[in-house]
């Protein structure tokens, strides 16, 4: 007897982003400063190299090792 999901791969995948922002009226026109972080705990998310369908990137580079490390991205929104 073989036990169940035998040939399934260990592929947890730990991620939380979070985003900040507010919105400030000058007038007529809005400004909203976002601040957004990726992986906030900076998780380590091995990428395990596929055996019978490799995964590429769009360079054309097999995908392998860790994931994406934390990143920040600043940024404001004008609506007017």
């Amino acid at each position: 007897m073989t036990r169940r999901n035998l040939g399934r791969k260990d592929n947890e995948f730990n991620s939380l982003d979070l985003r900040l922002s507010r919105a400030f009226s000058l007038g007529d026109m809005t400004l909203e400063p976002v601040v957004e972080v990726f992986n906030v705990f900076d998780a380590e998310n091995f990428l395990r190299p596929q055996v019978t369908e490799l995964a590429f990137n769009f360079d054309g580079t097999v995908r392998s090792g860790a994931g994406d490390p934390r990143q920040v991205q600043l940024g404001v929104r004008v609506l007017f």
